[in-house]
């Protein structure tokens, strides 16, 4: 059934999305096993792949129940995982997406070693050359200079970027978090 409803556009899954949702929370072992078989099976490219994790949380990982913490474990596990190729590969809307989900749900990160390796491995993206930087990649550096600056251990980094460019494109924005 999971096949079925990435499948489906935004309208539709807006008019029945809570149904999927009541059948999946009744039913969490199944949505377990349909999830990790669509993704371990699933050859796509990186697009469409984060798509499918984003409209996934969407559906169902914006509460505090089993579902959406598995969800979120999931996706945290993804990024930290392939964040180093995404910047590699310029995957600007890719990285762009999960630091959004990131930067607006608190809930990803109440594993304080899972928040320093999402610092400790994003931390690239604050240096990619601004020249030719895309507006996603812009955004995504702003939201995650401003998650960096809500959690002590973030400063850290925050410090970091201001000690080893002197003249960098957020060096402003650093500042106010600090």
């Amino acid at each position: 059934m999971l096949k079925e409803i990435l499948r489906k556009t935004d309208d539709e899954l807006v008019a029945i999305g809570e149904q999927y949702r009541k059948f999946y929370s009744s039913n969490i072992e199944s949505f377990k096993i349909e999830y990790e078989d669509y993704f371990n099976t699933s050859k796509k490219n990186i697009s469409l792949i984060v798509s499918d994790y984003i409209k996934i949380y969407q559906l169902f990982g914006y509460n505090e129940d089993e579902i959406s913490t598995f969800i979120r474990e999931k996706l945290t596990s993804f990024y930290l995982f392939n964040i180093s190729n995404l910047i590699i590969n310029r995957e600007e809307f890719a990285i762009y997406s999960f630091i959004d989900i990131f930067y607006c749900d608190p809930l990803f990160f109440k594993n304080k070693e899972s928040l320093i390796v999402f610092f400790e491995v994003t931390y690239p993206i604050l240096l990619l050359k601004t020249e030719d930087m895309s507006s996603f990649i812009a955004i995504a550096c702003m939201r995650y200079i401003a998650i960096l600056g809500s959690e002590k251990e973030g400063k850290i980094f925050l410090e970091k970027y201001l000690n080893e460019n002197k003249s960098g494109a957020y060096i402003e924005d650093v500042e106010e978090e600090l």
